[in-house]
């Protein structure tokens, strides 16, 4: 079995199953978030307006993120243009 699966199976196994029964009970049409906040019907519609006007997806959406974390350096040679910085500590630590 390869040494990443092992390391990352316990983590993933139900990651999927756990958002999808969060975005169903969470933050679905009359879910928990709607039914305890004091606007009820329209908490998410208000928190999605004031959350547009700080997040700005030209600077803190992918690749631009990435970027400006150091996280990963552009790379032309890449298939999305970008070489990630896991890409270089990884062979050095896992040796696989």
């Amino acid at each position: 079995m390869h040494p990443i699966y092992k390391l990352l199976h316990p983590h993933l196994r139900y990651t999927l199953q756990i958002n999808a029964l969060g975005r169903e009970i969470l933050i679905s049409s009359y879910g928990v978030i709607e039914s305890t906040f004091f606007t009820k019907k329209y908490s998410m519609e208000l928190s999605s307006v004031a959350y547009d006007k700080l997040w700005q997806f030209d600077l803190q959406g992918l690749p631009n993120d990435l970027l400006h974390r150091g996280m990963a350096v552009e790379d032309p040679s890449a298939q999305h243009g970008l070489k990630l910085a896991i890409e270089v500590y990884l062979p050095n630590i896992l040796l696989v």
